[in-house]
Formats: C-alpha cells, structure tokens, sequence
C-alpha cells in the first residue's frame, strides 16, 4: 500500500530494497514547498456515508502480514489482544480475472488470528517478479467482462474461505484506467454490500489530484472513498525506491497528504500508513536503497560507532557512516517519530492506522506507541 513496497519478491529482486508492497517507491515522489509544509489552514473535509463504516470512536488498528518468513506471524500472535484487523498479502490475478494464490498462504494463520479476536481480510495485488504489472491491471480493469469474473472470484474467495473481507491493492495503474478503476471499485461494493463483507482499498499518498501522475493520478480519492468501506492511505516512502535519500515520511509530506484526503473521502473510512522500517541508501546506489528492519537498522548504527541523529522538523531519525569507500545514509522510523504520525491520526479523527509491515517494528511500540491508541476491543 503507499505509492512502494513491492513486497518480499521485489525486495529480493533488487537486495531487498524497502520491502515494497502497499507500498513501494518506484517513482520520485511529490515535493513539498515550504508553504504546502506549513499548512496551518481550514481542511474541507468531505461528507460523510450514510454506510455504516467504523467511525472515529472505533479506532482500528490494522496490521499487514506478508511472506516474509515467520517475523509477521509473531508479531500477529504477541499483539493480537491489540490488533484489531490483519490483511494478509496472499493473491494475485491475471488479466482474464482469475486469482492466483501464493505459495504461502496459511489458513491455519488466518483461523487462529480470527480465534484471536481480529478480522481478517484477503489482500489481492498486482505483483510480480518485475514489480506491479500494469498491463494486467489494465487487461483487467478495461474489460467490464473480466471485471464481473474477477469480482464473483472475489465474492467466491471471501466467502469459501471465511475471510472477513478483501483488501484490494493494484498499483500502477494507468492513468487512462482512471474511470475503468473507479467504476471496478463501485461495481465491487455493489457486489460486497450483498456479502456483508468489508472493502478495504490501498491507494498512494498525494496531496494534490494530478490526473497526469504516473503513480497516483488513476485513484480518485472521491470516486474512491464513496465506495469503499476503508481507505489505506499509504503515508510512506516519501522517499525510498528510484529517490535519493530523505525521510520515509516526514511530519509535513503526511500532514499534507490527510489534510488533502480527509477533503474527498470521510474521515471515518480513512486508514493511515505506519512504516516501521529502515532505508539504507549506498552512494555507490543512490536510487536503489536497501530496507530492513527497525532493530536492525538500531543495530547497524551501534555497530558501526555513530549516533542516531534526529530531524526535529521532519520528526525523522537518521545516520551515516562510510565503508570501503562507500557512503551509507540510513533513514528509519522509531518510537519517537512514530508517535507524531499517530497524533496526526488522532487529531484528524481518522479511522485508524495500517502498519506497513508487521514483524519489522519495534517490539516496544506497541506498549510505547499504541498504548495511548489502543482502545479494548468489544
């Protein structure tokens, strides 16, 4: 979910950069002036449903779970008394609307998270090998009929496999598909409203609609948000994959990004990106930097003899060293920058937080973050 994260097979492809998914940098960024930093304005805020989504006082806690070995899975069974939903990264398609299932799919985890207390949703996503396919997303989203078989799999998959919900993730879409993407979402909750079971939808973070954005100008936030039950706005990687180095997502870039989301699609269904990884971008690869994990990113600076400095005004944690000649600037989340974005949750009433990905945080977020978040679930 965010305009990067490929997920475990693009981040091996290219040495485990960033681990994309919901999320995955592939194309630079939008930049913020000053004067779009500092926003200190009235937001519009867009209307609310008369669909019955979550609201504010429910604040959710929803957690991505990958394939990336068993670090996800026990992050799921040691906060499942917190987490309140987890979309597992399992399927796919190709263009005709058929679902293509990973190799690591495990009921077995799904039925013991819901045992646990925490519905479940089925992520659907259009990657491979090479990154997000576009040409399949097209193939699929630019024929009606492909788009009704692809939705009765989806209804078919939720249903046989006692899923909560279905997370749909399709990245890259082209900008032409704009409208084809709008009307398969609408044609989806049609569809799911009759099942009973949740629409989630990923989306990148912009601040602005640029139709023309190669990442994010075929989501319209509105067309969008009237739709679907929950929105993941994906606030990371404002820098990561094809950038040079900067901040993940610095105080102003995610400041920006609800402000301009929370003005088309109501608050209630809007789900807010929390990365807890690390970047390591190298000098001798500027564009192509290398993610892992909050305590190994903590780990690597004390290995290295450097301090962790702190961007007080883009509440980001950071540090550099050089070996062999090659020059490492490492950006990361931690506990203290992690807090300003789940204020930024809680001060514009948003639905809840999506963390990007569990099993790479640190394990004392949860009680030094979420513990002014969590609320009991029912």
């Amino acid at each position: 979910m965010k305009r990067y994260l490929a997920l475990i097979v693009l981040s091996t492809l290219i040495q485990g950069s960033a681990l994309v998914g919901c999320g995955g940098n592939q194309y630079p960024p939008q930049r913020l002036t000053q004067s779009q930093v500092e926003d200190n304005g009235q937001t519009p805020q867009a209307e609310a449903s008369s669909k019955d989504v979550p609201g504010s006082s429910k604040r959710i806690i929803l957690g991505f779970c990958t394939d990336a070995g068993k670090n996800s899975k026990d992050s799921i069974i040691q906060n499942i008394n917190v987490i309140n939903e987890v979309v597992f990264f399992w399927y796919s398609f190709d263009g005709t609307g058929k679902i293509k299932r990973s190799d690591n799919v495990d009921l077995s985890l799904k039925a013991t998270t819901q045992k646990g207390g925490a519905k479940v949703l089925a992520l659907v996503h259009n990657l491979n090998n090479k990154g997000f396919d576009q040409q399949i997303a097209h193939q699929l989203l630019s024929n009606p009929s492909a788009r009704t078989k692809f939705i009765n799999n989806l209804v078919n998959l939720v249903t046989n496999e006692n899923w909560d919900g279905i997370c749909i993730d399709i990245e890259k879409t082209l900008t032409n598909d704009r409208d084809n993407y709008s009307a398969f979402i609408s044609e989806l909750n049609r569809s799911f409203n009759k099942s009973g079971k949740i629409l989630n939808v990923c989306v990148p973070a912009k601040y602005q609609d640029d139709k023309n954005d190669t990442w994010s100008g075929a989501y319209d936030y509105a067309a969008i948000g009237k739709e679907a039950d929950q929105v993941v706005i994906m606030t990371y990687e404002e820098h990561g994959l094809g950038t040079t180095q900067g901040p993940i997502a610095s105080q102003g870039w995610v400041n920006r990004v609800i402000n301009y989301t929370i003005s088309k699609i109501p608050k209630e269904k809007v789900i807010m990106g929390l990365p807890v990884y690390a970047n390591d971008w190298k000098s001798n690869m500027p564009l192509l930097p290398t993610g892992m994990s909050i305590p190994q990113a903590i780990t690597l600076a004390g290995k290295q003899k450097v301090n962790i400095l702190y961007d007080e005004s883009q509440q980001a944690p950071h540090y550099t060293f050089t070996v062999a000649g090659v020059r490492h600037e490492v950006y990361f989340e931690n506990n203290r920058s992690l807090n300003f974005k789940v204020n930024i949750a809680k001060k514009n009433q948003l639905s809840g937080i999506a963390i990007w990905r569990l099993g790479l945080e640190d394990p004392s977020m949860w009680k030094d973050v979420l513990k002014n978040y969590i609320q009991t679930k029912p």
